[in-house]
């Protein structure tokens, strides 16, 4: 008569091992989307940055504004 029988299924910890499998899946997600985030967004970015302030010269960008009149509270010399 049991051979006619399917066996009964394993539920215990069924839900722990799944929570488990997820937590897993997520932090490893999680830390190659932080890694690729780093490495194509904000290095290249700082890149620019650096490379703009390389040859940024405040005051003539402070003489461009005097001039177009946009500096109302700074004195045009």
């Amino acid at each position: 008569m049991s051979e006619g029988r399917l066996p009964k299924p394993n539920l215990r910890n069924l839900h722990l091992s799944g929570v488990k499998k997820n937590l897993i899946v997520s932090v490893m997600v999680t830390a190659i989307s932080g890694i690729a985030y780093k490495y194509l967004v904000n290095e290249p970015y700082e890149r620019k940055v650096e490379n703009f302030y390389k040859t940024y010269d405040p005051m003539a960008a402070l003489k461009v504004m005097n001039e177009a009149g946009l500096m109302e509270s700074y004195p045009i010399d």
